[in-house]
């Protein structure tokens, strides 16, 4: 009797206690202000179509979820970086310093990850780092305060110096790439996994971001080449689509892309694009699962476009910070606990499974894609990008021991 009575109160003790710890959490979350977050995109510059499509995905996250985590309100604070390592670095310093964010999301382009890392680093400040995807963020140059959610440059790539191999049967293959950070590396992957295999490398022709005429780096592809492959961002994949067909480069060489026709490119393209393979990449809207065409389909009949991986990944970003936002009652102020959660919760994203590794990186899919004309139920007849091979799991350091690939060094030009 005395037991069952003990056992009672023992219940209800806890019970009492879950109560008054749920309604600290909530009042916790209803006397602090709104959560902040220092949204870091080029809306200008060379890669401003890929910075809306970031903001777009972001924000389509956050009003779907009414600017709410953890009982309390989010604001986004979006900073124009323009694609400039120097002017991510002041806009991060503003964010953190006069705008008093609560962490820091972005930037996009690959050699801003670094510029904005240092201002974590300086502050204490967290970065989440989505989508920038310089490799040494997460390998040489890691820092405690940032935990990446998209990609590592040369992750997406290692798969295709496969595919390009085995699948395509490419022997003698000419790389183009952007000359600036996210090209070295994406680039660079791809040619030492498909070097590795047995192919030969005939010349690696680097355009920079600026690039308006193509007919010089086309003129420079060696005639014996039995590949050319690109690995291009923003306007440059549009430049370069139309300088292939124009100067009829199309009957001289076969053309794959390893990174080139995304989704926020497509519209700008046309049919003389199908049935090329596209890209090697984490994210496209042909990923064939419920949540991803649950993705597309909201997208698309917000946006009346097809989502890009930067939309995805933007997207995604919400996801994993919301439930880590979830997780410790809004609590952000508290950023061990913040990094500890977005280091542990975990996320049913459109791209598929993730999960870190030790280094703050994804493990995750990539997927080699090919472009279809499909008929979409909301946007009719479009070009999208489907997958033909997935490879599954993959990570950053590709099939090396993290020690050994990092013993390599960084990919160079």
């Amino acid at each position: 009797m005395f037991a069952m009575k003990f056992n009672w109160m023992q219940r209800a003790t806890s019970a009492l206690i879950l109560v008054a710890a749920t309604s600290m959490g909530s009042a916790f979350a209803q006397t602090k202000g709104p959560i902040r977050i220092g949204v870091l995109a080029p809306t200008t510059g060379p890669l401003a179509a890929p910075g809306a499509e970031m903001i777009d995905g972001m924000k389509m996250f956050w009003e779907k979820n009414n600017y709410t985590a953890g009982g309390r309100k989010v604001e986004l604070v979006i900073a124009d970086t323009t694609c400039n390592p120097d002017q991510a670095l002041t806009q991060a310093r503003r964010l953190a310093l006069q705008e008093k964010v609560n962490f820091l999301l972005g930037p996009l382009c690959g050699h801003e990850g670094p510029a904005v890392a240092q201002v974590s680093k300086e502050t204490g400040i967290p970065l989440v780092l989505d989508p920038a995807g310089a490799d040494t963020n997460t390998k040489w140059d890691r820092t405690p305060t940032v935990i990446r959610t998209a990609v590592s440059a040369s992750q997406i790539s290692h798969p295709f110096g496969d595919y390009l191999y085995k699948e395509l049967g490419a022997r003698k293959a000419t790389f183009i790439g952007s000359d600036y950070t996210w090209g070295h590396e994406v680039a660079g992957g791809m040619i030492r996994t498909y070097k590795e295999l047995g192919g030969a490398v005939n010349k690696v022709i680097w355009a920079p971001l600026a690039t308006t005429d193509y007919g010089a780096s086309l003129a420079a592809i060696p005639a014996d080449s039995d590949a050319v492959v690109v690995a291009l961002a923003g306007v440059a994949r549009i430049r370069f689509f139309e300088a292939w067909y124009n100067f009829g480069y199309d009957k001289k060489f076969k053309l794959h892309g390893g990174y080139w026709l995304h989704e926020d490119a497509i519209p700008q393209i046309d049919d003389r694009a199908v049935g090329l393979i596209s890209n090697s990449v984490h994210y496209v809207a042909g990923i064939d699962t419920p949540e991803n065409k649950a993705f597309v389909d909201e997208y698309a009949r917000k946006y009346k476009k097809l989502p890009s991986w930067f939309a995805e990944s933007a997207y995604t970003s919400g996801l994993w910070t919301k439930a880590a936002i979830d997780s410790i009652n809004g609590n952000v102020e508290d950023r061990a606990a913040f990094l500890k959660a977005m280091r542990t919760v975990q996320v049913k994203a459109p791209r598929g499974p993730l999960k870190l590794d030790a280094y703050d990186n994804p493990i995750q899919n990539v997927y080699v894609t090919r472009l279809q004309k499909v008929k979409h139920p909301i946007l009719g007849d479009v070009l999208m990008n489907i997958p033909v091979k997935t490879y599954p799991n993959v990570s950053q350091f590709w099939t090396d021991k993290p020690e050994d690939f990092l013993k390599r060094g960084p990919y160079k030009p």
